[in-house]
């Protein structure tokens, strides 16, 4: 695949595809992720469905988990998706927290993953109905594998509690982390300290997004915009990355040691997994540097589970009669999408429209939005990196959605509007310094993850308005970019960012969207379900048009190339939707 001539700028690569020279540091670093990668590849992972559908869904778990840590560290220099990188990184840790939580009580809280499937389910279900949207392949999303009818989802799933949130489970580490003496040496969450772990949370709950402070993260002295992350971020990411797949192993291995490979010692596969990953810890620290000399001590809440006040939607109990296989043709997708990258690679802007004053948040848009495309298309159909392409479509979307909240004010509305835009960001900046430090971070060290690179001419950064306004909700802005681009059928992507976040959050339903039964003794794994490439595609094309036709118009200066790029890959996106909705079932 072909990048604009914009991206053709790049000197010889050195050793990684994005051409820059990296640091000693940084290559050590690289040296050690990429170790704990192949070690954690070494496992061969048993399945048995006849053990129970909890069983099950723990069994597949640690594969889900090295295989986003394995796409995490295969974006690595590759010249696109920097932020992917980071919500890839988020999802693992926050998935390590859970199991390492399941892992302490395994027998009560092991039987939760099935309420959670079901509510995964049950919301689905909830989201189509309050959108008005038809799913024509519904047991096909709420029910992928056909082979493992213990899956069907049966009422009394409903009944069992619910776990934690993400924020809870972080305090219950968070109650340990600070006494020495109650760390277990064999934690794979205690690579990274109590500071180290908060900061990486919050920083990655902005780093991770392709919104204007996220990008910001791929403004590099040398790199091209949007594509390229800091080594700050990077050693951040893979740090947190590491740290959640160690922590997966760790706890499924703790909840179902009936599932451990017979051939494997597991004590010392354990051990080589927490010096290749102590090796990671100890490369990643000095460069981003999120350590607290003197950190403080916690007095959190134990993480508790809670009851569901919700209704069960019927929609969502299967009996086996509903699990049938795939039965479309997703190759016209793949072609419409394959078309649509090579117009988007016909742009009319070129480096002469970059070298006025060209505002920064249109160079992150223009740039992210290509990187994000790239990196969907680049991996949509590579074994082991589909989810990949999951994770940059329902970035791209939410962006998309919150550019065109931001550029569909009226003219009175247009400079308020933008204010409450930047101020968002703003916030977020000063809100993250603000932990970091006073959870022991040097102020100094907090405030380099917002440093912008030399060639970066930025006036300094002003507080947020008083009494700001926070922009509206995710789910909001994307109904509003649905009736704005699809008036016929406003609420599907409402239901497709529902869908695409089992991936991005690591859900049971998730997991089975990237395991395929060739038979009932054999299973395909890192392999993503039709449907959800099929939806990846359309979603990523869709919202990739909007951005970069709208960047593009900007760029040059409303001209009449523009004008028509624009509509062009508004045209090829239509395409992709109209060949993608008979695979995924939406509208």
């Amino acid at each position: 695949m072909k990048r604009p001539e914009y991206y053709q700028t790049r000197v010889p690569p050195i050793d990684r595809p994005d051409g820059r020279t990296a640091s000693p540091e940084i290559i050590t670093l690289r040296a050690a992720t990429r170790a704990l990668r192949l070690h954690l590849d070494s496992l061969p992972v048993d399945y048995n469905s006849g053990l129970g559908p909890d069983r099950f869904l723990a069994g597949i778990s640690f594969n889900f988990a090295r295989q986003r840590y394995g796409c995490a560290e295969s974006l690595i220099g590759s010249g696109m998706g920097g932020v992917v990188l980071g919500a890839i990184s988020r999802s693992v840790l926050v998935d390590g927290l859970m199991w390492r939580w399941i892992a302490a009580d395994p027998s009560i809280r092991r039987p939760l993953l099935l309420g959670n499937l079901l509510r995964e389910r049950s919301g689905i279900c909830d989201s189509a109905d309050k959108s008005g949207v038809s799913i024509a392949n519904l047991p096909r999303w709420l029910m992928p594998i056909p082979l493992v009818a213990d899956l069907e989802g049966v009422a009394t799933w409903w009944d069992n509690a619910q776990m934690p949130d993400a924020d809870s489970l972080l305090e219950d580490f968070l109650n340990t982390a600070g006494d020495p003496l109650s760390a277990s040496s064999d934690d794979p969450m205690h690579l990274l300290d109590a500071a180290g772990l908060r900061g990486a949370v919050l920083v990655l709950a902005f780093a991770c997004h392709g919104n204007f402070l996220g990008l910001q993260s791929c403004l590099t002295e040398d790199g091209q915009p949007g594509h390229d992350l800091r080594d700050v971020y990077e050693a951040l990411f893979m740090h947190t990355a590491a740290v959640g797949a160690l922590t997966v192993l760790h706890g499924t291995a703790a909840t179902v040691p009936e599932l451990w490979p017979r051939d494997v010692p597991q004590e010392q596969f354990m051990q080589e997994a927490i010096a290749r990953g102590r090796e990671v810890a100890e490369a990643a620290r000095p460069i981003h540097r999120l350590i607290a000399p003197r950190p403080r001590r916690y007095n959190a809440q134990i993480a508790r589970t809670s009851e569901s006040r919700d209704q069960l939607n019927p929609q969502a109990l299967l009996a086996p009669k509903h699990a049938t296989p795939f039965g479309g043709d997703l190759q016209p997708t793949i072609d419409a999408a394959e078309r649509f990258w090579v117009r988007s690679l016909a742009t009319p802007v070129t480096e002469e429209h970059f070298a006025g004053q060209v505002l920064l948040h249109e160079v992150l848009n223009y740039g992210g939005a290509y990187s994000n495309l790239e990196a969907t298309l680049a991996t949509y159909d590579k074994d082991g990196s589909g989810p990949i392409s999951v994770f940059a479509a329902r970035m791209l979307l939410e962006e998309a959605a919150r550019l065109r909240w931001r550029f569909s004010a009226t003219e009175n509305e247009f400079a308020d509007r933008a204010t409450q835009y930047f101020d968002e960001f703003r916030y977020r900046r000063n809100k993250t310094i603000k932990l970091l430090s006073g959870n022991g971070v040097p102020r100094t060290h907090a405030e380099r993850r917002f440093e912008l690179p030399s060639r970066v001419l930025s006036p300094p950064p002003k507080p947020p308005t008083k009494n700001r306004r926070p922009i509206p909700t995710t789910a909001a802005m994307i109904y509003e970019f649905g009736v704005a681009t699809q008036p016929r059928e406003p609420g599907w992507l409402r239901v497709a960012y529902s869908l695409l976040s089992q991936v991005t959050h690591a859900t049971p339903l998730g997991a089975l969207h990237t395991i395929h039964f060739a038979s009932r003794d054999s299973l395909e794994t890192n392999v993503l379900t039709p449907e959800l490439v099929a939806l990846a595609l359309d979603v990523t094309c869709m919202a990739s048009a909007y951005l970069i036709g709208h960047s593009t118009l900007i760029l040059t200066d409303i001209g009449h190339d523009g004008i028509e790029f624009r509509d062009q890959l508004r045209r090829e996106a239509s395409r992709v939707h109209a060949a993608a909705r008979l695979v995924h079932g939406l509208g």
